[in-house]
């Protein structure tokens, strides 16, 4: 009997737990945190406060980041968010170059780039992908089916990830179009925001259909300015990721934007938990205007977020 494949999960939100639930079965399995005291409760109780509905198994490990070791895994999945991604990534370069990595952070970096060319180029012995989709961390822990594209500049790579790493409750879709899954992932965050302002103003269901039509040709528009393959906007890390994040009050982005119109402040908002959308919204904005790209949305957004302008101008992007 051959011996299991290892697996390390960077980054123990909701979202890296799930995926340590996911992959439990299949492969040998280690959960890490950046935090000691996380660690600690984890390991004692066995809950992620993160995703504290669920038992994490005596078959996954837990362990702090300054334990994982290249050579001791077979794939590591980077789940931490965006924001603080380059400063963890510079302590780990050492630790991680040469073990094949996924990106699971969604967004621009704070100069605008892709946080893909980041870790080709800080990793360059690694094999590196990117993965995207429309998965909610407790459907993905309640071994409901998922799919997600996992995008390489290299699909050899893709192809590999996608063919070792697939189970029958989570599918991979190898692609190449490393840009345009991450403008995909990028904007429908944004979108996602517009259509918790629409739900929280009352404007009804055809208004919110309306702004996610509207938020795939914008988020399309950005991505072949920049060289992205027209069919990857119609696929998971696309259109289905959008559906998802910007229809259901439970999405991160959606709920700010229900909450800026009831008027909670921004900062209190990001006190509980991490906003995407909002992380990366500057970012987009300034890739556009680099690219002569008008993204309606995103730039209406931005106005109401950054600018304390009425939430109530999210219906000039219908005009």
């Amino acid at each position: 009997m051959s011996k299991k494949k290892s697996v390390g999960i960077l980054g123990a939100g909701a979202f890296g737990t799930a995926l340590a639930l996911v992959y439990r079965d299949k492969f040998d399995v280690t959960l890490f945190s950046c935090f000691d005291a996380h660690v600690k409760t984890m390991a004692t109780t066995r809950i992620n406060e993160f995703l504290n509905d669920y038992i994490i198994p005596d078959n996954i490990k837990i362990d702090s980041t300054t334990n994982a070791k290249a050579q001791q895994y077979d794939y590591l999945f980077w789940c931490f968010p965006l924001k603080p991604t380059p400063d963890i990534l510079e302590e780990l370069i050492s630790q991680i170059d040469t073990t094949d990595i996924i990106i699971c952070s969604k967004g621009l970096l704070y100069d605008s780039s892709f946080i893909y060319d980041l870790f080709c180029q800080k990793l360059p012995s690694s094999n590196v992908a990117y993965l995207a989709g429309a998965n909610f961390a407790t459907e993905l822990a309640d071994g409901k089916i998922s799919d997600a594209d996992i995008a390489s500049s290299d699909i050899n790579v893709a192809n590999r990830f996608a063919k070792e790493l697939t189970i029958d409750s989570f599918r991979l879709n190898p692609i190449d179009d490393i840009v345009g899954a991450q403008v995909a992932g990028s904007v429908k965050n944004v979108a996602a925001i517009a259509c918790g302002i629409a739900y929280g103003l009352n404007l009804g269901e055809n208004a919110h259909a309306t702004l996610v039509a509207l938020a795939l040709a914008e988020m399309a528009k950005l991505g072949l300015s920049l060289g992205a393959q027209k069919e990857t906007f119609y696929g998971f890390c696309g259109l289905g990721d959008l559906v998802l994040t910007a229809s259901n009050a439970t999405s991160r982005n959606t709920s700010m934007g229900i909450e800026i119109v009831k008027g909670t402040q921004i900062q209190e908002i990001l006190k509980n938990s991490t906003c995407e959308g909002y992380d990366t919204l500057p970012q987009i904005i300034s890739l556009a205007k680099q690219n002569n790209v008008k993204l309606p949305i995103c730039e209406t957004v931005h106005k109401i977020l950054f600018q304390n302008q009425s939430p109530s101008i999210i219906t000039d992007v219908f005009k």
